[in-house]
């Protein structure tokens, strides 16, 4: 699948996509499809009346693209550091709430340190008392504002992994960090903070259009969504057997006080299923199969639906996303009008 496109769109010129893809990097998360791809399939097969559905909505790709289109739009996810970023991105901003942000400006000050089991293999004492230091500052400048408490949490969420003895976003192993201190740990969220404020200046994006995002199980979207009311699904599920998104997320959660076990057991493709459980390829399809059954209901009569999804390698086989999913999509009387693919390098994992 080509991802560079580069949309044609009057609306748009290349300093927004630039800024969009800015402010789709301020926190990180991975296998993401582009803002970039989002907007082409928005702009391909929606009218200004349509109604977007992702029911994986990740870090709000598909929402933010249907925010440039003025679109409608409703996500689904039940990993909370997904709804935190996807809220974050529909977020409206003056400039007056822009500088008292700007005007944040936390120092350490010694707080009761913030605790939960592990969190001592995780993080050094002094990046506790750091983060616990930004932490409570935070709930103190927000006034109990919305949009202050998701802008910063957004930010204190994005700088947790690099401050923990945590490898990566794509590697839950300790390792030592010698660069890790209370002055590098206030840096990095001065200089997020500062970046996220300037990215949010320079996106002049408004829409009149109200926007839903529910941390709930997409096996229940009727729950949630009217029969026949969605004119596109836009979505990429879970690469099977690839990552883990609730651990790799896990100090993220349990710093903002969300239960991670939640996502934890909701989750679907896991490495933990797949790998450490050792269940079949069939309970995954069996679980895309409920929530296309779901979709099936709420889409309308000739919507259209986007899966970008790449093959995984469960029980030391490769699987091969679009073998599986064609026959479940039949099943549901979907009709394929296209398709394309790319190949990851030899060196990629």
């Amino acid at each position: 699948m080509n991802l560079d496109l580069k949309p044609n769109f009057l609306l748009l010129n290349t300093l927004d996509i630039e800024n969009l893809r800015k402010l789709d990097r301020i926190h990180p998360y991975p296998a993401k499809f582009t803002i970039d791809l989002a907007l082409e399939y928005i702009d391909k097969y929606t009218n200004k009346n349509s109604i977007i559905l992702d029911p994986f909505c990740g870090s709000g790709i598909t929402l933010l693209a249907s925010k440039v289109y003025n679109r409608k739009a409703v996500g689904f996810d039940i990993n909370f550091i997904a709804i935190l970023i996807s809220q974050f991105k529909l977020l409206d901003l003056n400039k007056e709430e822009l500088d008292y942000l700007k005007n944040f400006n936390p120092k350490f000050n010694l707080v009761k340190p913030y605790y939960y089991k592990s969190i001592n293999h995780w993080f050094k004492p002094e990046c506790i008392e750091a983060l616990s230091s930004i932490r409570e500052q935070i709930k103190i400048y927000s006034k109990n504002n919305k949009k202050y408490i998701l802008f910063l949490n957004l930010i204190f969420s994005s700088i947790i992994n690099i401050s923990s003895n945590q490898d990566s976003d794509t590697r839950y192993a300790s390792i030592e960090k010698p660069f890790l201190n209370t002055k590098y740990i206030f840096n990095k969220f001065n200089e997020k903070l500062y970046n996220a404020i300037n990215i949010y200046k320079n996106i002049n994006i408004k829409s009149t259009k109200n926007f839903k995002v529910f941390l709930h199980n997409s096996k229940k979207l009727t729950q949630k969504i009217e029969k026949d009311s969605v004119s596109l699904i836009l979505t990429s599920p879970p690469y099977p057997n690839t990552y883990d998104y609730y651990l790799y997320h896990k100090h993220r959660m349990c710093w903002l006080d969300y239960d991670f076990k939640f996502s934890m057991e909701n989750e679907i493709g896991s490495r933990r299923e797949y790998s450490s459980l050792k269940l079949p390829k069939e309970k995954f399809n069996n679980d895309l199969l409920e929530i296309f059954i779901q979709s099936n209901y709420i889409l309308k009569n000739g919507g259209f639906i986007v899966l970008i999804i790449g093959d995984g390698k469960i029980a030391g086989k490769i699987y091969n996303a679009k073998e599986e999913l064609l026959p479940i999509c039949k099943s549901l009387r979907w009709k394929l009008i296209d398709y394309s693919f790319s190949e990851l390098d030899k060196t990629s994992r």
